[in-house]
């Protein structure tokens, strides 16, 4: 018996008269996948019954193969196979009807064929390591598919391996055999360690041609070479105004010129009411009489401008997270000499405490200066509004009284620093003017990433990256394209994210719609062993993909245990301090010495008001700002948290969720009805929160107490007792921010290359219900319906499950699939 280790077809016994092939079932555990490879079809002469191609090469059963049961001739050596008789025809020769494929079926590099043991039966048996498997990176060859003729496959793969190099074209030959391209005999060259064509076929017909006997040398110990791919993707533009191919210039509205000029308007509004207010006190002596604590006046000087500060400020909160989830599109799809764009730059807001200068990085210094200049203008300018105002002594004719009035040197520094801000958000229009994002609609979920990497050349490079630490140390730095494409050898023009010239990496993500309605719903034609897969892995892949410590191995660094402890505490403990020191004798209700100079200078400068105005509002800035991180981390980990429930979680609570991009308070109803109760606290409290620097700076002023003969500093106290309950509040919130399990993840997700090492080889890519939509409103379509043969509708997960090569990867699919066991999430019911 011929023995292969992936061969599907066993030649038990044959008769020296007339040969016979018999097909057995491979009993190694297989099951359906899909990154293989298609074959071209070029000929259409060959599909004809008149026309049909002349199967040469069969595949040999392993040797734990069970063969149906035949009445064959008396059996002769497995070992030695004499010639057949002269003017016998075998059953390798009867004509093979070729369904019709589409012809521009893509065609992989030969690193994707298994073996390459399978020739002629007229051959001398291969030698042991002659015909041993060869194993490729990821991709395991096909046992046959029952009812499915594979004699395609197994012919692209020979002409690939034996077909004569062609420096003057990228295309193959068509890998059917017809009139116009015979088949050609094959002898195993065990030297070479590949196939080679006969000195004889190219004189002689293939009917005419003599059996081949090749003598078989000493094994020889080779592996096949590694191949260049022969079709590779050629960056394309598509025509203009067409409906099938969208322009790729999608910007979010907060970033388009209306969008943007509208805050622009509001800051330059602020900058004409600080110049107001300054020269007109200047003029005249002030410009509001003092009428004392609690009324509408001191409300409009002491909160009033600080609460318009806080709008402008939230508002540029929605404009940096547009900007952060935008540019690296807008980079890849501009083609920059940046190759670290996909593995380095965040997609989530992180311009907050500190300022973020990743954008200076990549080559984007407008963007990089804008947010710098927004980080300046939303850490100084609400502290500096709560103490602009200031209650002074004037003369006005003839006699003393007490007025409002603007502090010079302040209000001129306001002016300087929202003219920044104004700077800032020019500098965006004018990038995002007329500019190539790359963007069909808007990426706000994890289901928008689908069309983008879809047909991907770059998938492979994710190779088993879901559970590392760091997903960017795997990944060598390359410049990407976002745009369309086409592949060298046909016309097809698809959309997504991949290297100009580079091989095809996924071809089976390139079938036609004729090729893959001949396929399972969602599944390939390739098998896998998942025997062969234990132990296999560069990083010990399969034991850490079921280890706790990989699967729950990251949190945001201020989201760890350790942290919020401290959070906790030390939040805790200066609010007990605060509402102790607050309350004990009176010491905030009765007034409390300022300490420090109390007359204002001529520009109505007072370093008493400027300090207990100044650093309360700056404390509570802090705050509110420290707030912005845990509240955008916990947007981006809901989806990830519905799909790691026991069940999976349907598509509009999961991978459609849009948290980081909804408006502030839309998150908190949004949330609420999708029963994210803690998504809807922490967002709620990231914009309740600003009430603490709204507060803290107007409750306290510097008054004269005539009773005591002395200036006290003095507590409008229904806005302190307001505050007080807000800090409780906030307090009370980091009891709320504890992550649950669900909530730990094997590593970042901070960036592109973070979430596509969770789907690279999900079978989602390849559904066809999936295949290339054509808006946002046809993706969600096709996410919430059912598929076809089902009628619930899908339910998605995070855990494990089966990839397109067929081995089990962690990250995000269907949960249930016809066919196969349904994926493995670990969280159990713990939240």
């Amino acid at each position: 018996m011929l023995a292969s280790g992936s061969g599907n077809v066993s030649l038990r016994t044959v008769s020296s008269n007339r040969p016979q092939v018999l097909r057995s079932e491979d009993q190694q555990s297989v099951a359906a996948s899909d990154d293989y490879y298609s074959f071209s079809d070029r000929t259409s002469s060959s599909r004809s019954p008149s026309n049909g191609s002349h199967a040469t090469v069969v595949r040999y059963a392993t040797p734990m193969s069970h063969p149906v049961s035949h009445n064959s001739s008396p059996a002769i050596s497995r070992t030695h196979l004499g010639p057949p008789m002269v003017g016998s025809t075998s059953r390798l020769e009867q004509p093979v009807k070729i369904p019709n494929e589409n012809k521009n079926a893509p065609s992989p590099a030969v690193s994707t064929v298994r073996s390459v043991q399978d020739r002629e039966v007229h051959m001398n048996p291969m030698t042991e390591s002659a015909s041993r498997q060869v194993p490729s990176d990821s991709y395991a060859g096909p046992p046959p598919t029952p009812g499915m003729d594979d004699v395609p496959y197994i012919r692209f793969a020979i002409n690939q391996l034996t077909r004569e190099e062609n420096s003057h074209s990228l295309q193959r030959p068509s890998s059917v055999a017809s009139e116009d391209y015979p088949a050609e005999r094959l002898i195993w060259d065990e030297g070479l360690g590949h196939f080679i064509r006969s000195p004889e076929s190219h004189n002689t017909h293939p009917a005419q041609q003599p059996l081949l006997q090749h003598p078989s040398p000493e094994p020889v110990d080779r592996s096949l070479p590694d191949s260049v791919e022969p079709e590779a993707f050629v960056a394309v533009e598509p025509p203009k105004d067409s409906l099938l191919y969208p322009r790729l210039d999608y910007v979010p509205h907060v970033l388009r010129p209306w969008g943007l000029i509208a805050v622009i308007f509001c800051s330059l509004l602020m900058i004409a009411g600080i110049v107001f207010c300054n020269v007109w006190s200047q003029r005249h002596q002030g410009f509001w009489d003092y009428d004392g604590q609690g009324g509408e006046r001191y409300f409009v000087v002491q909160f009033l401008p600080q609460i318009l500060a806080v709008i402008i400020t939230v508002w540029t909160f929605v404009i940096q997270a547009a900007v952060y989830r935008t540019m690296p599109f807008a980079i890849i799809a501009s083609e920059k000499k940046s190759g670290h764009v996909l593995h380095r730059l965040p997609i989530l807001s992180q311009n907050f405490l500190v300022p973020d200068f990743s954008q200076f990085q990549h080559g984007e210094p407008l963007v990089g200066l804008s947010l710098v200049l927004i980080w300046i203008s939303n850490v100084i300018t609400l502290p500096l509004l709560s103490c602009f105002f200031q209650a002074r002594w004037f003369f006005v004719d003839g006699q003393g009284t007490w007025r409002w009035t603007a502090v010079q040197d302040v209000g001129w520094t306001l002016v300087a620093i929202y003219g920044l801000l104004t700077v800032a958000l020019v500098l965006l229009m004018f990038r995002f003017l007329r500019t190539c994002s790359g963007l069909i609609w808007d990426p706000v979920s994890l289901a928008d990433l689908i069309p983008i990497i879809q047909r991907s050349n770059i998938l492979r490079d994710f190779e088993q990256s879901e559970i590392l630490p760091d997903v960017g140390e795997s990944l060598n730095p390359r410049v990407l394209r976002l745009g369309y494409w086409q592949l060298s050898s046909r016309e097809a023009t698809f959309y997504g994210i991949g290297e100009v010239a580079a091989p095809l990496g996924n071809p089976s993500l390139h079938l036609s719609e004729k090729s893959r309605e001949k396929q399972p719903y969602g599944l390939s034609r390739v098998s896998y062993d998942i025997e062969q897969q234990i132990g296999e892995g560069k990083y010990g892949f399969d034991e850490h993909m079921y280890s706790p410590s990989v699967r729950y191995r990251w949190t945001p660094w201020f989201l760890r245990d350790t942290f919020i402890v401290a959070w906790t505490v030390t939040i805790g403990a200066l609010f007990i301090a605060f509402v102790l020191v607050s309350f004990l004798h009176d010491a905030i209700k009765g007034g409390f010495p300022p300490r420090l100079p109390t007359l204002p200078s001529p520009k109505s400068f007072s370093s008493s008001n400027f300090l207990y105005s100044f650093i309360p509002a700056l404390i509570g800035n802090v705050l509110f700002l420290a707030w912005q991180p845990i509240d955008v981390y916990f947007r981006a980990l809901q989806p990830f948290v519905s799909l790691s429930f026991p069940q999976g979680a349907p598509a509009d609570q999961s991978l459609l969720l849009s948290y980081p991009s909804c408006f502030p308070f839309h998150v908190t109803v949004l949330a609420i009805l999708n029963k994210h109760y803690k998504v809807a606290w922490i967002s709620f409290m990231s914009v309740v929160s600003a009430a603490i620097p709204i507060l803290a700076g107007g409750v306290f002023i510097a008054l004269n107490y005539p009773s005591e003969s002395e200036i006290r500093i003095a507590a409008l106290m229904p806005a302190f007792y307001a505050m007080v309950v807000f800090c409780a509040l906030y307090t009370v919130s980091f009891l709320c921010i504890w992550p649950g399990r669900r909530r730990y993840l094997p590593h970042d997700i901070s960036t592109l290359a973070d979430l596509i090492s969770f789907l690279y080889q999900s079978p989602l890519l390849s559904d066809k219900i999936l295949r290339e939509p054509r808006s946002k409103a046809d993706l969600v379509t096709r996410l919430v319906m059912a598929p076809p043969g089902d009628r619930d509708h899908p339910m998605y997960g995070f855990g494990i499950y089966v990839g397109r090569d067929g081995k089990e990867h962690l990250g995000i699919d269907r949960f249930h699939r016809s066919g196969r066991a349904d994926m493995l999430i670990t969280t159990g019911s713990m939240k």
